[in-house]
C-alpha cells in the first residue's frame, strides 16, 4: 500500500446501514469486498500515524478486518451512541 494514496478519512462516504448488516453474513464476499475498499485507507492512516511502519499498518489492516468479522454477530449499530467509523478505531486499538 501506498502511503501517498491514503485520503483524508472525512473524505470517506457516510457509512452506509446496509453494508453493515449484509457484513453478518461472513460468506458475503461482495460486501465484505466493499467494506475493505471503503475501509481500509482509514485503518491504514490511523496506525501510520500512531507511528507504525508501512508493514505494521498493513499488518493493522488485516487483523481488524478478522477483528471486525468476529464481533460483527453481537455488533448492535447505534449511530446516536457511537458512530460505526468510531467503533472500527476501537477496534483498531
Amino acid at each position: 500500500m501506498n502511503t501517498k494514496s491514503i485520503e483524508n478519512p472525512d473524505e470517506l462516504l457516510p457509512t452506509r446501514h446496509s453494508l453493515i448488516e449484509r457484513l453478518r453474513d461472513l460468506d458475503d464476499q461482495a460486501s465484505w469486498r466493499e467494506f475493505f475498499d471503503t475501509y481500509w485507507k482509514l485503518i491504514y492512516g490511523a496506525a501510520i500515524r500512531a507511528g507504525l511502519s508501512d508493514q505494521e499498518a498493513e499488518d493493522v489492516v488485516q487483523e481488524t478486518v478478522i477483528g471486525v468479522a468476529r464481533k460483527m454477530p453481537d455488533f448492535v449499530y447505534e449511530p446516536a451512541v457511537c458512530s460505526f467509523k468510531g467503533w472500527l478505531m476501537q477496534v483498531i486499538c
